[in-house]
Formats: structure tokens, C-alpha cells, sequence
């Protein structure tokens, strides 16, 4: 009977509201720290990290805004060692103070591989078992031999290197080649391929690569052969072992399908036919 006199007391109720009001207190106490911990309502859009080394993250202030964790390492010529090549999350993304930021640097120690053995096998095998390897092929020597476009000898560094050596991923191997009953070869067409499908059609072909004009930005995407020189007509032929030079331009801003039906009307052009800007000559 006591407990039910103290319930319809005065005192009761003013210790009920102050209970209440200090839970409710306590409560938008803890909301707030959270959201300053966790700084709710702040994000920054992450920037494009490519090319750079954990060193220049570091000088640009990056790791105080953001966690950085390396995941794997990968080997690529075309890029500096140490320097970063993927991100996740990607840039632009808009992402918290602090957030982890997964990456991949290229590493440090270049990648090895063993000389495949290329004697006897013909041109064509040759630079497909280099490419394979990933090795690259840097010049034709071209010498008296009835054995034609068979590979002779294979040069490291000017000297001959056994099949089965140990050498750098990406490193340059001459060949020696036989010439054959016929010195000439008929030169290749090259518009609208990439760099490295030109190198490759211009050493099949029994040339060498000359000199590489670039008249965009210097991009293996998109970067393809614009022009040649010498020029690729049906007649024309040169000596094996001539050196063909290619001028490259962006797909992204030029329309090479144009340019093929042009310099070639009986061919096919298979590529993305999206709206280009008209070829300018």
C-alpha cells in the first residue's frame, strides 16, 4: 500500500522526469561523439594515385587522410617500380577520412624468364615466341643463306644467348636471319593497327621498326598507326631488313575506319564505330 502511495507522490514523478531527461541527454551525447568520430557528413573524393610511390604519398600529406594498404605487386616495364598502378576504391570516389585505400605497386625486382630456343623456326614462330615469353624483339639481321626467314642465331646484348638463359622479362633479343632466294618483301599495311601489333606486323614482314612519331599523347590504348612511310601500296616492296617509321594518332579523337576506306577501300575494318570526328588530311 506504501509503493502505491509513493507512485501518485510529486517526488516520484520529479525523479521519473529527471531520469528521463538525463537519459535523453546521455543519449544525444553518444549520437554526437559518434558522428565527430566518425566525422558523418565529411568525405573527400579520392584522387587518381597512378604513377605515384608510397614516397610521394607520404610528401603530398596523402596517409594522413587516408589508409593505404598494399595488396599486391605486379611487374610492368611501362611503369616506374614502386609506383602505384591500381586502387580500389578507383578515384573520384567520395570516401570518409581515414578510409582504406587497397593498392598495387609495381615491383621492385624484375620478373625473370628463360630464353626460348628460336633456331630454325621461321619468322613468324620466332616473334610469336618472343612475344609469348615476353621478351621483345629488336632488330633483323639479315644475312646470305638459302635457309629464307629461318632464324639463325639469337643475340642478348651482341652476343648469342643459349636457349634456356635466364634474363629479364621485357628485354631485347636481335635475331639473325636467312635471306633466301628473294632479298624483297612486300611492305605490310599498318593504319589503325596498335603499337605493338605494328612492331609486330612490320618484324613479320621481314623490316625493322624505324622511328615512332607520336602526334597525340603518347597512350598504348589508343594510340594507332596513322601513317607510314614508306607508304603501303598493293606493288610495293623493300629490301628485308628495311626500316619502316609510323606516325601514331589517338582513336579517341580520330577516325581511323575513314582513313582505312581511304588508304585501303577493299578492306574491313573491324573497331568501334562510335561517332569519331571526320579524318582531318
Amino acid at each position: 500500500m506504501s509503493f502505491l502511495k509513493f507512485l501518485f507522490k510529486r517526488k516520484f514523478y520529479l525523479h521519473l522526469g529527471l531520469s528521463i531527461l538525463l537519459t535523453v541527454v546521455l543519449f544525444f551525447i553518444v549520437l554526437q561523439f559518434i558522428k565527430i568520430y566518425s566525422n558523418h557528413g565529411d568525405t573527400y573524393v579520392l584522387p587518381d594515385f597512378s604513377g605515384m610511390t608510397l614516397g610521394e604519398i607520404e610528401q603530398n600529406n596523402y596517409d594522413q587522410l587516408y589508409e593505404f594498404i598494399v595488396i599486391d605487386s605486379i611487374f610492368d616495364s611501362g611503369n616506374p617500380k614502386g609506383s602505384i598502378v591500381i586502387q580500389n576504391p578507383p578515384a573520384g570516389s567520395r570516401v570518409k577520412q581515414y578510409r582504406k585505400v587497397y593498392i598495387t605497386l609495381v615491383a621492385f625486382s624484375t620478373e625473370k624468364v628463360e630464353m626460348p630456343d628460336l633456331i630454325d623456326l621461321s619468322l613468324r614462330q620466332a616473334v610469336n615466341s618472343l612475344r609469348t615469353k615476353g621478351l621483345q624483339l629488336n632488330s633483323l639481321q639479315y644475312v646470305e643463306d638459302f635457309a629464307g626467314n629461318a632464324i639463325l642465331e639469337q643475340l642478348f646484348n651482341d652476343e648469342v644467348i643459349e636457349p634456356g638463359t635466364i634474363i629479364d622479362k621485357g628485354s631485347g633479343i636481335d635475331l639473325v636471319v636467312g635471306l633466301g632466294h628473294d632479298n624483297r618483301a612486300a611492305v605490310p599495311f599498318l593504319a589503325g593497327l596498335t603499337l605493338q601489333e605494328a612492331r609486330d606486323a612490320i618484324h613479320k614482314a621481314s623490316f625493322n621498326l624505324g622511328t615512332e612519331y607520336f602526334l597525340d599523347a603518347e597512350d598504348p590504348m589508343h594510340n594507332r598507326v596513322y601513317r607510314q612511310a614508306p607508304a603501303w601500296s598493293e606493288e610495293r616492296s623493300l629490301n628485308k631488313g628495311s626500316k619502316i617509321n609510323i606516325s601514331l594518332r589517338s582513336d579517341l579523337s580520330f577516325n581511323f575506319e575513314a582513313l582505312i576506306q581511304e588508304l585501303r577501300p577493299d578492306t574491313l575494318y573491324v573497331a568501334d564505330t562510335t561517332k569519331l570526328p571526320d579524318p582531318e588530311f
